[in-house]
């Protein structure tokens, strides 16, 4: 049987629970599902983000230089 997560506090809930079994808070039918939470990049894939976010951050600058005949 499927498990889902409380929306709270991420624990793992039977469907059909009224209440979660953790933090005590009531569960709507639609707040537990696929969608409730979304897991972070993985660290790898995370670095690879922070490099290409640097390089065209560094692009952007030499073309300014460039264009304001720093260079």
């Amino acid at each position: 049987m499927p498990m889902y997560e409380c929306p709270y506090c991420y624990t793992p809930v039977e469907p059909g629970t009224p209440v979660c079994p953790k933090c005590n808070r009531e569960l709507e039918r639609w707040q537990t599902g696929f969608y409730t939470r979304q897991r972070p990049l993985p660290t790898r894939s995370r670095t690879a983000v922070w490099a290409a976010a640097l390089a065209a951050l560094l692009l952007v600058l030499a073309g300014l230089a460039r264009a304001c005949h720093w260079i």
